[in-house]
């Protein structure tokens, strides 16, 4: 009931920021009925509370509301709700709200707070693009310059590079030249030693060739030596055997003349004594 008492108007009537002092606590409800009916709200009439003096002392201090309670309690009580069921409620839905407001103002922010944080946010975005265009331009630029510093580096080294190769082209002639030179002494020099090689092995061939020359020739000179010698006692053998024919020749003709001048001697006479007998006989005549 107390609560009643010191409701306050409606938000929408007043502002929040000047809030209206709630009711003297002499003013009083009447309980409602039970059949649901709602009676009059308070029993003084409105010209007896406004010439009643305020005691601001005994005046509790305003409550600001984010809703109208007072317009909550009599609809509940209107709606078969007692006026303590009325004011739990009413209680009930002031301290849901009062927590959500202190969550939303714990953990939320407000308006003015995100343009803030927005406006700062795009503050710093763009500070940030102008920087990062600027070091953009800047990095932009030492790669040209380092680009510029490559590039007569590259300048320089290709000169280098066009210079040794010239150099290294002529020393390489120059190698190839002496390099050619010593293949044709070289070269000069196998030819003499292949000379001297062929010069020695035709003088041994020909010392080999004059030995086995000269070992034929007496080999040839023996053999033939030796066929000389037996063709001469070939030739003799032939002489003494030809001369042992023609001497048993003649001594056959001697003893066939004997014998016809001894059958003539005897008148044809024969003799048929045997040979010793013939012979001692011709030997005693």
């Amino acid at each position: 009931m107390d609560e009643i008492l010191h409701l306050g108007p409606p938000p929408s009537s007043l502002p929040p920021s000047s809030p209206q002092p709630s009711d003297p606590p002499s003013a009083t409800l009447s309980e409602p009925s039970p059949e649901g009916t709602s009676p009059p709200v308070s029993t003084l009439s409105p010209s007896a509370t406004a010439n009643q003096p305020r005691q601001h002392h005994l005046t509790p201090p305003p409550y600001v509301h984010h809703f109208d309670s007072y317009s909550l309690v009599k609809h509940l009580t209107s709606s078969q709700y007692t006026l303590a069921q009325s004011i739990a409620l009413m209680k009930a839905v002031r301290t849901i709200l009062a927590q959500n407001l202190d969550v939303a103002q714990s953990d939320l922010v407000s308006k003015s707070d995100v343009e803030n944080e927005t406006y700062l946010f795009r503050a710093a975005c763009s500070e940030l693009s102008a920087e990062v265009r600027n070091n953009r331009r800047v990095a932009d630029e030492q790669m040209r310059q380092q680009r510029t510093h490559l590039q007569h580096e590259v300048d320089i080294l290709t000169q280098q590079l066009n210079q040794d190769l010239l150099t290294l082209t002529d020393n390489v002639r120059g190698m190839f030249n002496d390099r050619k030179m010593a293949v044709r002494e070289e070269q000069k020099a196998v030819e003499s030693r292949i000379q001297q090689i062929n010069y020695k092995i035709s003088v041994m061939l020909n010392s080999d060739a004059r030995s086995d020359i000269e070992g034929l020739r007496w080999v040839l000179i023996r053999r033939s030596v030796l066929g000389i010698i037996f063709m001469a006692v070939l030739t003799l053998g032939t002489l003494r055997y030809a001369t042992f024919l023609s001497h048993q020749r003649q001594e056959e003709a001697k003893r066939k003349e004997k014998e016809k001048e001894e059958m003539r001697l005897s008148n044809g006479k024969q003799d048929h004594s045997p040979a010793p007998e013939a012979a001692q006989i011709l030997a005693a005549s």
